[in-house]
């Protein structure tokens, strides 16, 4: 078992641990808001609404960004060995890089020709909404694996890794399914707009990717080995 996954077991009143907690919730919140804002703005074309919620995406962003630097200026200064201390770096450094590909979809949002995005076929605004709405499970699963460390509940921890596993794999397929009907109906939009309607769907599609990324990395930390 690794040192990490026996320090979480042995420490769970420690600050570190409580705030990579608290920054695990703070990205979770940015993801459900975003998946708000996107329902706002394809569901009820209420573009005022969606812009409001896009900027609290952000806002909350740069939240989860200030509790991952409070933690790596607390593993500075902690008395922990120097493998727990980078554990938990990568730990809080993936769980933002969620965070940030969540901002990142909500921005090109804030900025794109909203008239050709919301001139592409209700088929693929679906499809788009699912993928958000998949990487929301996805993120609500690995909140759950995050506290599962606390309470070293190491079976639960992998059966929560395979099912992120299993829907990033379907954010997959809707990716595939969205780039085909794309280039099979040749929308005539923007060429501007093209690009970053594809930058779009490649970003929220990292949603899942990085949720599933650091999903494998605490799967990682429960069955390594110490040294």
């Amino acid at each position: 078992m690794s040192s990490l996954f026996e320090w979480f077991k042995s420490r769970n009143e420690e600050t570190a641990i409580n705030k990579t907690l608290v920054h695990m919730q703070k990205v979770l919140e940015c993801v459900v808001e975003f998946e708000k804002g996107l329902s706002f703005l394809i569901e009820e074309r209420n573009i005022e609404l969606a812009l409001k919620v896009f900027t609290r995406v952000n806002d909350l962003e740069h939240q989860a960004d200030i509790i991952r630097r409070k933690i790596l200026g607390m593993l500075s200064q902690a008395e922990i060995s120097s493998t727990i201390r980078e554990n938990l770096i990568h730990l809080a450094q993936r769980i933002d890089d969620v965070a940030n590909a969540t901002n990142a979809g909500a921005r090109i949002l804030s900025y794109i020709n909203r008239t050709d995005f919301l001139n592409l076929e209700k088929e693929i605004h679906n499809k788009i909404l699912e993928m958000v709405r998949i990487s929301v499970k996805a993120v609500k699963k690995l909140n759950q694996m995050v506290k599962n460390l606390l309470k070293a509940e190491r079976a639960e921890i992998k059966d929560l890794g395979e099912e992120i596993n299993t829907l990033e794999h379907e954010c997959d397929e809707l990716r595939f399914k969205i780039n085909h009907i794309l280039v099979s109906n040749h929308p005539k939009i923007n060429p501007f707009s093209a690009i970053e309607i594809h930058n779009f769907i490649s970003i929220i599609e990292a949603i899942s990717d990085n949720a599933e990324d650091t999903a494998d990395y605490i799967m990682m930390l429960t069955v390594a080995k110490r040294t």
